[in-house]
């Protein structure tokens, strides 16, 4: 086929029409014709883009893990110097973070100036040079979808890497395809900063990496097997072993994810499960025999078709080139893979002697074969898109040269620390957190684009891509020299060039004028057997769509499988999807026929179109709702039925009459403008769910965009702290002191403050000297005691989660959802207003209000009296309305020590962490639930370990085998000596013989659909007739079921009146039958009385605990009875235990805070022994101590 009357800008979607000008290229007056409809989009969007990102960027409080990036900036801004640390990600961020506090000054506002600015450039660029690969509205398009994307503004106004990669992936994105496109030096260059950014960015580079490589390589296998093969049976052949290779490496990349799974780590890297089958060693040995089988694939197919005609194809000088690039920084891959050959745990981040020389042979093999294989394809351009991504990437991770060891951190520390963090399931986010949760939650709006786009490709497969002339020769013919004089001469003409693509659509079809790239480097017999023949116009398309749907799919994929699932790593996802909208949305547009709805004054059925839409979501509405229509005559029932009326009389007519007015319109366009229509709704929906994230519900809970985050308790407290110090000392000269959970995020804003006091969680009476002390609640109690009643306390929330009851779902669970009116309608409600109300009513929960919030960390402000009369006007203070406590334990809390201590600290057997449950055996040995090493311990009453049992598996990220835990909180004893235990985080009850074999389990993570449905079981007692009595401490409810699992019945229900509960936590049995319950959150022990057969049990008796005042995780009291039937149980955070007579009436009580066994770091639970001494946990200090009672 002759191509003589081929333009290489032709697109298929181009239409005869095009000779005169569409409405977007239309200029909005006649006295301003150059600017156009186009223009003044794209001017309104930036100017929009600009407000969004900017407008009140300093109102939200700094988030922790803002905090982690904003003090180190400040610390290189104010001349300390940066020191690269692979937990907080690449330098980047905060060397431009830096720049702007040394521009503009440190405040919350510029901290956040470069993520905000790198994501207005971002829009811009979609805008100015993405018209040719996204189409003649798709620019617009992508524009405005990134514009009001509630992800891409959000992080677009947080401090965190993701804003910045919103413009790193757009560019890397437009230069991949404008070299696919083009073929020019310059696309090469923009690729390389791209790349040089994103590595100095973040370790999702290597993702991004990956997915760029992978496309390439079965883009390359696409166009390598449509050459011309010497014969049919080699390049078979060559299909085979590749098939073979690609296997390969997707079982070795595989197994490495499941030896990571069943190996899991914690934060710190310490192995909290060592798997008995060595995987490892099996991906490996697999990813090796991948790399054996490539090198023979690679062999045929420079048999089967010659070096010319692999060398004309762009990808293969994108593959190259990318793989080159990133080739060194691969050096933590042979570490661990030899290591794992020879049965060694070695690790990239080993930076000891023997680590370093390990580092340094990876570095030095990996570095040449990156040299030789550059050299051979292209020295001169290779060694300078090498010089720019090296000197990119040295400057920032050396921190100009003034910090050498960073140059090792960067090139192996932040792959190896990343690799070594997928085995931790940081946030425990379920696989489909993503698919099925953030993205339909906040992205739907390109999610139907990407849909859209995907339809449109289905029925256009051969013609999606932009056509293009591909050189037949692999190489310029041009020489060198002349080719280098003109290096800035045709990156001058490429900006030009992409610049001028939005002034008239005719640019499309307009010749290239870029200077392909040269490699002078080829031997002439190459050339020589470079193919002869011209290439059709369809033999080589940019393929833009195929670009953008697998970087969708993949970015999905490789998220949802990676050990770490964080709301900001949506970012990633959504800025595919959001350009895969605007394709599909621009080819929506693109087959309207617009010249004919224009005609018969068809466009009178746009104004029907809000009428028709509103009203048929009116109608769904009535039908879907909570309240069907024609169901009684109550006031709901009766506008249920008076909307559907209504409603469907509007759906009606306005249909009819947009029929009327489109008659003579094919169907198939009608259609159209019905989804374009709904699109436009959508696209509304879209900003409003944007608004609401970023300046409505940026300090709350409420919205799902955000894991842990500060509430408005902080700043509020900061002002105050502001105001005292300014007010007594002057400046910020007070003196102030906070602990370890406040550092997050007072690091940041009392960097300043000369007098601090970090106190971490052991206070000294030193503390007395600052007039005001910030805590959080695990301290309360322990500032409550120091400062006593010479403080007045002002409680804030510190620190909020969203709300997690998409944990754990199942099909019954989706099912409930999808069937059930109210349940049904309280997800939209939270779905479209992130409104919980409808939802708290349904399962029974007061704290899902602002003020309420769980989960959430609270932070209490002391302010010294004295100091509140200094500051207050005319020597007033506020008016504290408080009754004078008594506290009724006064004179009866003894001082005991014990007499026995077992344990301390470690991981080992016969160590312990967090210790919680105990039970007492017949023998008088003890069993008790080491919680933190996720196993159960057997002691002899001497302290010698008896048996051990357990190891740690997570039933969220997939399997957790019988006789695994995840934090076993509660142990009991069985008359015939079965020992029954709570899985409190895999929400299951296990039981076991005596000796640590497996029996049985039974329960699953639920909110009590079904019996056997816990949420984080804790106390645990089993009664004399075999019946197991258990805490659902989340359902706020006591099941009992008999020794095999079977249900029997159940008690309480969540509130604060008589009988109901809210946090049960300990049981206890009393010699009459009686069930006492630690109702800890309501701050009572109730006790429950059965009927005759024990089917039904009803509240007796209920008194109050002066105690037990947190609400955090580690504030769980258990309890216990003597041989007397007295009750004892814990106050965690009170560091005390508390026993009282049946009845109620206190009896004695002994402890205080210590770190060692003179007293509690945080009592847990307790158990009698025969002689009537009594066995406490002690979870804070890792101990179990035996007292002897007077």
């Amino acid at each position: 086929m002759q191509m003589e009357n081929y333009q290489p800008g032709d697109n298929l979607y181009m239409n005869s029409e095009e000779s005169t000008l569409s409405w977007i290229d239309k200029p909005i007056s006649k006295h301003i014709p150059k600017l156009t409809i186009e223009r003044t989009l794209i001017i309104l969007i930036i100017l929009l883009a600009f407000l969004s990102r900017f407008y009140d960027l300093g109102a939200r409080v700094m988030s922790h893990d803002e905090v982690n990036h904003v003090v180190p900036s400040w610390d290189l801004a104010s001349g300390k110097g940066y020191i690269q640390d692979p937990i907080t990600h690449g330098p980047l961020q905060f060397h431009l973070i830096a720049l702007s506090y040394f521009m503009f000054g440190d405040s919350d506002f510029t901290s956040r100036i470069p993520a905000a600015l790198f994501s207005v450039t971002a829009i811009i660029l979609i805008l100015l040079l993405f018209k040719r690969y996204l189409g003649k509205y798709g620019h617009i398009i992508g524009g405005l979808i990134f514009l009001i994307s509630p992800y891409l503004l959000f992080y677009g106004r947080y401090t965190r890497n993701e804003g910045l990669i919103e413009l790193i992936a757009v560019l890397m994105i437009y230069a991949t395809l404008r070299y696919l496109d083009k073929g020019d030096k310059l696309s090469l260059l923009l690729l390389t900063i791209a790349h040089a950014l994103n590595f100095a960015a973040k370790e999702t580079a290597y993702i991004y990496m990956a997915i760029l490589l992978l496309f390439l390589a079965l883009q390359f296998l696409s166009e390598v097997i449509r050459e011309n093969w010497g014969s049919q049976k080699s390049r078979n052949l060559f299909v085979y072993m590749t098939i073979i290779t690609l296997v390969l490496l997707l079982s070795g990349i595989i197994l490495g994810y499941v030896n990571a799974k069943q190996n899991p780590t914690n934060e710190t890297g310490e192995l909290l499960n060592q798997s008995a089958a060595n995987i490892g060693l099996f991906a490996s040995l697999t990813v090796l025999l991948a790399i054996l089988a490539g090198f023979v694939t690679i062999f045929l197919l420079v048999k089967g078709i010659g070096l010319g005609a692999i060398r004309h194809l762009r990808t293969f000088d994108l593959l190259i080139l990318n793989g080159t690039i990133v080739l060194p920084l691969l050096a933590a891959f042979p570490i661990i893979i030899i290591g794992s050959l020879f049965g060694q745990d070695w690790k990239p981040t080993d930076y000891s002697t023997l680590g370093m020389i390990r580092i340094g042979v990876s570095l030095a093999i990996l570095g040449a074969i990156s040299i030789l294989v550059g050299f051979w394809w292209n020295r001169k351009v290779w060694l300078k898109n090498l010089a720019v991504f090296w000197a990119i990437f040295v400057v920032f991770y050396t921190t100009f040269f003034t910090n050498g060891r960073g140059f090792f951190t960067g090139i192996v520390g932040s792959l190896g620390y990343w690799l070594e963090q997928q085995a931790v399931n940081r946030g425990t986010q379920p696989m489909y957190y993503y698919a099925l949760l953030q993205m339909p939650f906040y992205e739907y709006l390109s999610i139907i684009g990407f849909l859209v786009a995907i339809i449109f490709a289905l029925f256009n497969l051969r013609r999606i891509g932009i056509p293009v002339e591909v050189p037949i020769s692999p190489v310029l013919s041009p020489k060198e020299s002349s080719t280098e004089s003109t290096d800035q001469e045709d990156a001058s003409i490429d900006i030009k060039s992409s610049l001028a693509e939005i002034q008239t659509q005719n640019e499309n079809n307009a010749q290239f004028e870029d200077t392909p790239l040269e490699n002078s480097d080829v031997a002439e017999t190459e050339n020589e057997a470079a193919q002869e023949e011209e290439f059709s116009r369809d033999h080589y398309r940019v393929p833009v769509f195929f670009l953008l749907l697998f970087f969708s799919l993949m970015n999905l994929i490789a998220y949802s499988l990676a050990g770490e699932k964080m709301p900001w790593l949506t970012v990633h996802i959504a800025m595919p999807f959001a350009l895969t909208a605007a394709w599909g949305f621009d080819k929506l547009i693109e087959k309207i026929s617009w010249k004919e709805f224009s005609q018969n004054k068809r466009w009178m059925s746009l104004i029907l179109l809000p009428i028709l839409i509103t009203s048929l979501i009116g109608f769904l509405g009535s039908v879907l709702g909570e309240i069907p229509p024609f169901q009684g005559n109550t006031l709901e029932q009766l506008q249920s039925t008076s909307t559907f009326i209504i409603s469907g009389v509007a759906l009606i007519f306005s249909f009819y009459g947009f029929i009327y007015y489109l008659r003579g319109y094919a169907y198939g366009q009608m259609l159209r403008i019905l989804f374009l229509a709904f699109v436009g709704l959508v696209t509304i929906l879209t900003v409003r769910t944007s608004f609401m994230a970023s300046f409505i519900n940026y300090d709350n809970a409420k919205e799902f965009l955000v894991y842990a985050h500060a509430d408005r308790g902080p700043k509020e407290i900061l002002e105050q702290v502001e105001e005292i110090s300014e007010r007594t000392v002057g400046g910020k000269n007070i003196n102030v002191a906070y602990d370890n959970d406040s550092l997050y995020p007072y690091w940041w804003y009392f960097r300043d403050y000369p007098n601090k006091h970090w106190y971490t969680d052991t206070p000294t009476r030193d503390l007395l000297n600052s007039p005001v002390i910030l805590a959080s609640d695990q301290n309360y109690s322990k500032i409550d005691s120091l400062v006593k009643d010479n403080y007045i306390k002002y409680d804030y929330i510190r620190l909020v989660w969203p709300m997690q009851d998409y944990y754990y779902l199942t099909w019954e669970r989706i099912k409930y959802a999808l069937t059930d009116p109210s349940m049904r309608s309280a997800l939209f409600q939270i779905w479209l207003n992130k409104d919980y109300t409808k939802y708290a009513e349904i399962k029974g929960r007061s704290d899902l209000t602002v003020s309420s919030w769980s989960p959430s960390d609270s932070i209490r402000m002391y302010i010294r009296k004295n100091i509140i009369g200094e500051i207050w006007e005319y020597g007033s203070i506020p008016e504290v309305v408080s009754e004078p406590f008594v506290d009724p334990y006064e004179g009866k809390i003894q001082s005991l020590l014990p007499d026995r201590v077992i344990g301390f600290y470690g991981k080992e057997e016969g160590q312990l962490d967090a210790p919680r449950g105990i039970a007492i055996a017949e023998d008088g040995s003890i069993y008790v639930a080491d919680s933190r090493n996720h196993r159960i311990q057997h002691f002899a009453d001497d302290g010698t370990l008896i048996n051990s049992w357990g190891s740690f598996a997570d039933i969220l990220s997939g399997e957790a085998p019988e006789g695994t835990f995840n934090e076993p909180w509660g142990i009991a004893i069985g008359p015939d000596g079965s020992v029954y235990v709570t899985d409190t985080w895999n929400h299951r009850v296990q039981k076991f013989t005596a000796d640590g074999e497996f029996l049985t389990m039974w329960g699953y993570f639920g909110t009590a659909e079904n019996p056997d449905g816990f949420w984080g079981p804790r106390g645990i007692v089993v009664d004399q007739d075999n019946r197991v009595y258990i805490t659902d401490t989340g359902n706020k409810r006591i099941a009992i079921f008999d020794s095999d699992g079977n249900f029997i019945t159940q008690f309480g229900e969540a509130g604060f009146d008589f009988g109901q509960l809210d946090e049960p936590v300990g049981l206890a049995l009393g010699e009459n039958g009686e069930v006492y319950v630690a109702d800890t959150w309501n701050q009572r022990i109730q006790v429950f009385m059965p009927n005759e057969d024990k089917t039904v049990f009803s509240a007796v008796n209920s008194w109050e605990i002066v105690g037990w005042y947190g609400q955090s995780l580690d504030n769980k009291p258990f309890m216990t009875t003597d041989n007397q039937g007295n009750v004892y149980t814990t106050d965690p955070e009170g560091f005390r235990v508390l026993g009282f007579e049946p009845n109620g009436q206190f009896l004695l009580g002994w402890g205080e805070y210590s770190p060692s066994s003179d007293g509690f770091g945080l009592p847990a639970a307790l158990a009698f022994d025969q002689n009537n001494g009594v066995w406490v946990t002690d979870a804070g200090n890792s101990v179990i101590l035996h007292f002897t009672l007077p």
